[in-house]
């Protein structure tokens, strides 16, 4: 006798385009965080943020994630 709960979740659609929005946030964030380091950039290497571009890129892909709603869209 097998019972609902023990059967594996499935995922519905709207979840699954939640989970990919979130990511194309994250992608697009990261992305934006490495050329605003390429174009802008920080010469004297006193920019906390812009002088180093994996800082400025895992900046911009937390700030994608923010903007895109997080997980809980």
């Amino acid at each position: 006798m097998e019972s609902s709960s023990e059967a594996a979740p499935e995922l519905k659609p709207r979840k699954i385009r939640m989970y990919l929005y979130t990511i194309a946030s994250v992608v697009a964030g990261g992305a934006i965080g490495y050329a605003y380091h390429r174009i802008v950039g920080c010469r004297s290497g006193a920019c906390p943020i812009t002088a180093n571009p994996y800082i400025s890129t895992l900046y911009g892909a937390l700030m994608g994630f923010f903007v895109g709603g997080g997980i809980g869209r």
